[in-house]
């Protein structure tokens, strides 16, 4: 992660005589960084909870890229953290909290950190929860629940992490997944359930994903898809499903996610594939969602072109192409939904 830079224009605060603001006319020392924070007691976290005004940082989200996050207060050199301390930093309310040097915590002091109510908590640096720990975090009523360090999932306590009641919850440290975690996750009733650390999904893995209830999944760290764990998957009943992590696909695999019908405008990204022939583009011309991402394509030849301008409807993203010659690009043009981007690029030649 990049040096956070705080952005409190003209706020002190002075803690055990070294200031925690951005600027300050006089001061003999400056913090800009609320990383190198490494103890707070709880009047300091208190006091840095009210007046801290917020930093923006940028932060890697795996399966996603990089990523803005604004008015956070980032505290990733605390190493520890008590239940008063913890309580006291939930009072923050201008934007996200980032906890990511713990790398472990108890029952109490997550039951306190459950209380902050705005936005993202970041918690990756935790490698383990027990069930008391986990049921804590559950209560957790902010929109985001990052927990990316866990690589390692038990059935009992997915089931207990997905009583969250906010609307994503980031699991991207989970290397492995069986068919019952899985099924114990698809619970969640958020909106995002983010698993993009996975690298490979069994047919019943991907039958017991595909029975979450939310909005969109992540699995952007699978590499291959056979025609079973497709199929599976395409019985998601939700908007989006993001597989960008899929280098090549055969077309029985792509026949099979084609079958994909979720609700309203739904969506398939495959953005990781760099190379598709003519038979799979083809196998794609049933998907009837409102959406097919292949950012990843750099070249397709004319008759790859031809096969996908004959889906009918939706969206179509190219944004990945690079010069194409313009009969390949009329022949994209035909496509009869939305080209993105190469409709507004080349209108002139249609």
């Amino acid at each position: 992660m990049k040096s956070l830079l705080c952005v409190a224009i003209g706020f002190t605060l002075l803690i055990d005589g070294f200031s925690l603001g951005c600027t300050a006319a006089g001061a003999s020392e400056l913090l800009d960084d609320t990383n190198k924070i490494e103890i707070l007691t709880p009047e300091q976290a208190r006091k840095l909870a009210e007046e801290f005004r917020g930093a923006e940082v940028e932060m890697e989200f795996k399966g996603v890229g990089k990523q803005a996050v604004i008015h956070c207060l980032p505290l990733n050199g605390l190493k520890s953290l008590d239940a008063e301390t913890a309580q006291a930093l939930a009072g923050y309310d201008k934007g996200p909290l980032l906890l990511d040097g713990l790398s472990k915590l108890d029952a109490d002091t997550a039951k306190a950190l459950a209380e902050f109510n705005r936005r993202y908590l970041y918690l990756n640096g935790l490698t383990a929860i027990d069930a008391e720990t986990a049921t804590s975090l559950a209560e957790f009523r902010a929109t985001g629940l990052s927990l990316n360090g866990l690589t390692k999932l038990d059935a009992e306590t997915a089931k207990t992490l997905a009583e969250f009641k906010g609307k994503t919850l980031f699991l991207n440290g989970l290397t492995a997944l069986d068919a019952e975690t899985a099924k114990a996750l698809a619970d969640f009733e958020g909106q995002d359930l983010c698993l993009s650390g996975i690298a490979s999904l069994s047919p019943e893995a991907a039958k017991a994903l595909a029975g979450f209830r939310g909005w969109q999944l992540f699995l952007n760290g699978v590499t291959k898809l056979d025609v079973e764990t497709a199929k599976a998957l395409a019985e998601f009943k939700g908007n989006t499903i993001y597989v960008d992590g899929v280098t090549s696909l055969g077309t029985d695999a792509a026949s099979a996610l084609a079958t994909f019908k979720g609700s309203k405008s739904y969506c398939l990204s495959l953005s990781g594939l760099t190379e598709l022939d003519a038979a799979t583009a083809m196998a794609f011309v049933p998907f009837e969602g409102g959406g097919l991402v292949l950012s990843g394509l750099k070249q397709i030849d004319a008759d790859t072109a031809s096969a996908l301008a004959e889906r009918k409807g939706g969206t179509l993203c190219l944004d990945g192409l690079q010069e194409i010659d313009a009969d390949i690009t009329k022949t994209l043009m035909k496509f009869e939904g939305k080209l993105f981007p190469l409709r507004e690029k080349y209108q002139f030649l249609r």
